[in-house]
């Protein structure tokens, strides 16, 4: 099973432009997206269903229009129900208002995908980003009691001085804060691991996000701040992850991990096995040289 995620800063222009046909062409099983920026009425018949992802669940913003949102997709063939996924309950409402988390349930595993907050606008967004993930954190362990978990999306934080391009210049900013790093240590104290690093080791400048307006994607200062990461239960079963610098249209890049799972065959209309008729622009991408270079409102002069 192919796991794709995707920071595409804006859905309606990223398929106008048609960045995103790639996802599509059937070598993706589950995509999820992340700032889609867009309100439920916005969307389409043919946005809810392309070909060949006739499942699809999306979370809005509840009051800002243009400003965060998440959907998913699973692949025509695969058994696959929405998979609800609150974190703020009753004392904290405005935990689940933003159209942060879209989850689906597999049978075999949950894939919930996620736009974590950035705390970059304010001490006061800051402080909101830490109670999110606390509680974020909680309802994750929980469910990790019973499930078999994938959680994949825009974490808005890098992990290690090996995910930025310049850790010293950065360690003041959000994304980068030693307690959001802390954070993230106990995500996978937790028993989660972080997938990339565990297929691909200490690669170094391996990034999915840089800042536009100093065009930093061309000399690929960026940050490494999207991810899937994964339950203890599913190392086993990894079999490849990877980053995607050459897809671009966003200011992140999609990346994706291939899990040993069972997923049906595709089928083309005649009812005929299409698997490995071809290549695709998420095949062969794990293996990139080390300088492949291929959020919120008001965040200041980072918008991840």
């Amino acid at each position: 099973m192919k796991i794709v995620s995707w920071n595409v800063n804006g859905l309606r222009a990223v398929l106008e432009r048609g960045d995103l046909a790639w996802a599509f062409d059937g070598s993706v099983d589950v995509l999820g997206l992340q700032e889609t920026k867009i309100q439920e009425r916005h969307v389409t018949d043919a946005m809810r269903a392309p070909p060949g992802f006739s499942c699809s669940t999306w979370d809005f913003h509840a009051t800002k229009k243009g400003y965060s949102g998440t959907a998913l997709f699973v692949r025509d063939g695969i058994p696959a129900t929405p998979f609800p996924f609150r974190i703020g309950g009753a004392d904290h409402p405005e935990f689940d208002v933003e159209g942060r988390i879209t989850g689906v349930d597999l049978g075999g595993l949950v894939v919930l995908n996620v736009y974590f907050p950035n705390g970059a606008s304010s001490p006061e967004r800051l402080a909101f980003k830490h109670a999110w993930h606390d509680a974020f954190l909680a309802q994750l362990v929980a469910l990790a009691q019973t499930r078999d978990v994938v959680v994949c999306g825009d974490f808005n934080v890098a992990h290690r001085p090996i995910d930025v391009a310049l850790p010293e210049q950065w360690a003041k900013e959000s994304g980068f804060l030693p307690e959001e790093r802390a954070w993230f240590d106990r995500l996978l104290a937790a028993g989660f691991v972080d997938s990339f690093r565990a297929e691909k080791g200490d690669l170094p400048r391996q990034f999915t996000f840089w800042e536009t307006r100093r065009n930093a994607r061309a000399d690929n200062t960026g940050w490494r701040i999207d991810y899937h990461v994964v339950g203890k239960g599913l190392e086993e079963r990894l079999l490849d992850a990877w980053i995607s610098p050459q897809i671009r249209g966003s200011d992140h890049c999609p990346v994706g991990v291939e899990l040993d799972v069972p997923v049906p065959p595709r089928r083309d209309a005649g009812g005929v096995d299409v698997d490995g008729a071809g290549g695709s622009a998420v095949d062969d991408v794990g293996e990139l040289d080390e300088d492949a270079d291929a959020d919120d409102e008001g965040a200041g002069r980072w918008r991840r």
